[in-house]
């Protein structure tokens, strides 16, 4: 069983059905892997505009965007963009 919940936004769940089937079992299968690891890192830390720590994990060539929540034991991927834009 995750030691913690992964929440998607909802624009996120939107932009999952335009991909490629291969990168959405790439993302999933990397969901899985955060749920079970949230102290896992990005490839790379961005700061969001209140100075969290937002990690930044490239999955092809969408990037991912999460941070996780200790205190309530949850991931939550807020952002995917293109990383070549």
């Amino acid at each position: 069983m995750a030691l913690y919940r992964v929440f998607l936004a909802k624009e996120i769940v939107a932009q999952l059905r335009d991909c490629k089937r291969p990168e959405r079992e790439v993302m999933t299968r990397f969901f899985d892997e955060i749920a079970d690891d949230p102290f896992r890192q990005g490839d790379f830390v961005e700061l969001d505009d209140v100075g969290r720590d937002i990690n930044v994990k490239l999955i092809g060539r969408p990037a991912l965007y999460f941070w996780s929540d200790h205190a309530v034991k949850e991931v939550k991927v807020i952002g995917m963009k293109v990383a070549d834009r």
